[in-house]
C-alpha cells in the first residue's frame, strides 16, 4: 500500500517539477546560445511574447494556448526554485489527502483561474489601462497557489512541522499566504499577485465543494483518463493482441486463458487505477483498518504487479 502510494506521489510531483524545470533548462540554453552568436533575436523575449499569457486581449486572442503554457515559464532561478519548493512539499501533503489524480488536476485548473484573474483584472481596473498592451504574466504560482490553499482549507487545523519543529497550522499558513499576495497588488507585480489570488480561490473552492461531497476537478480528471487511454496505460501504446491466463493464486476467482484486445486492455487498466484511488481516498480519510476485506485483498493483489 505504502508503495502504491509513493509511486502516485512520484509520478505526478516528478512529472510537473519536471515539466517546469526541464521548460527552463531548454530556454536558457536558447538563450545562451543566442547570446553568444550574437543574434539580433533575443530568445527570452521570443518566449515571454508567445508563452507568457498577454493581458491585451486582441492579444491573447491570437495567443490562446498561452492561459496553459505560461505556467510552465520562469523568469530566473529564484522565481522557478520557490515555485518548485512550494509545490514539492505541499503536494506531498496534498496527496496525502487526496490522490494524484486530483494533484495535476488542481494544478491545471488552479494556474487556469489564475489567467483568469490576471486578463480580468488588467481588462476592468483603470490602473493598468497604460500597462495593459505590454503587460504579461507567467509563471506556476497561480498553478502552485492552488495546491497550498486546498490542503489549507480542507485541513485548516493539521500542522506542519518547519524546519522540523515549529508547528504552524495549516489554516494560518493558507491566511498568510493570501493576504501576502493581497497586501502586494499594489507593489511592483500586481499581475503575478492577481493570479496567485486566482490560484487560490479555485483552490478553494474545490476543497470547499469536495467537503459537502461534490468533485469540481471529477470532468477534467475523466478527460484526461480519455486523452491517455488513447495513448495506452502505464506506457502501453498499441499493444498487440495477446494472451492473458489468470492463475488460480492470491484470492484469483478465475483460472482461464482470454484473448483481449487493446481496448480491453486498457478499460481493465483504467478501472483498475479508479479502483485504487477510491482505496487509497478512504485510507486517507478512514485508515487502513476500516477497509473491507475485498478493498485489502483487491490493494494486496495490484501491489504485487
Amino acid at each position: 500500500m505504502s508503495n502504491l502510494k509513493s509511486i502516485a506521489v512520484s509520478s505526478m510531483l516528478t512529472k510537473l517539477i519536471a515539466a517546469n524545470v526541464i521548460v527552463f533548462v531548454i530556454l536558457k540554453v536558447a538563450e545562451l546560445v543566442t547570446f553568444l552568436f550574437s543574434s539580433p533575436l533575443a530568445m527570452d523575449d521570443v518566449a515571454f511574447e508567445y508563452l507568457a499569457v498577454p493581458a491585451d486581449l486582441s492579444k491573447l486572442a491570437s495567443r490562446f494556448w498561452t492561459p496553459l503554457t505560461y505556467m510552465f515559464l520562469h523568469d530566473g532561478f529564484l522565481h522557478i526554485l520557490g515555485n518548485m519548493l512550494w509545490l514539492f512539499f505541499l503536494g506531498k501533503v496534498f496527496f496525502d489527502i487526496f490522490n494524484g489524480r486530483r494533484l495535476f488536476a488542481v494544478y491545471i485548473l488552479g494556474g487556469l483561474s489564475g489567467a483568469l484573474f490576471y486578463v480580468a483584472a488588467y481588462n476592468l481596473f483603470p490602473a493598468f489601462e497604460s500597462v495593459r498592451p505590454l503587460s504579461c504574466c507567467m509563471g506556476a504560482s497561480a498553478a502552485v497557489s492552488a495546491v497550498v490553499i486546498a490542503v489549507c482549507v480542507y485541513k485548516p487545523k493539521e500542522k506542519l512541522y518547519f524546519f522540523g519543529i515549529l508547528p504552524v497550522e495549516l489554516k494560518w499558513l493558507g491566511i498568510i499566504y493570501v493576504l501576502i499576495d493581497l497586501l502586494s497588488i499594489a507593489g511592483n507585480n500586481p499581475g503575478g499577485h492577481i493570479s496567485h489570488l486566482g490560484g487560490a480561490a479555485f483552490g478553494a473552492t474545490f476543497a470547499l465543494c469536495l467537503q459537502k461531497g461534490k468533485d469540481i476537478t471529477q470532468w477534467f480528471c475523466s478527460i484526461t483518463d480519455t486523452v491517455v487511454s488513447w495513448f495506452g496505460s502505464d506506457n502501453s501504446t498499441k499493444r498487440p493482441k495477446m494472451k492473458v491466463t489468470f492463475n488460480k493464486s492470491c484470492d484469483t476467482e478465475y483460472a482461464e486463458a482470454t484473448t483481449v484486445s487493446d481496448e480491453e486492455y486498457n478499460r481493465r487498466k483504467h478501472d483498475e487505477n479508479e479502483q485504487i484511488d477510491r482505496i487509497l481516498e478512504k485510507i486517507s480519510k478512514s485508515g487502513y483498518d476500516h477497509l473491507t476485506k475485498e478493498e485489502k485483498d483487491f490493494l494486496f493483489r495490484a501491489s504485487r504487479k
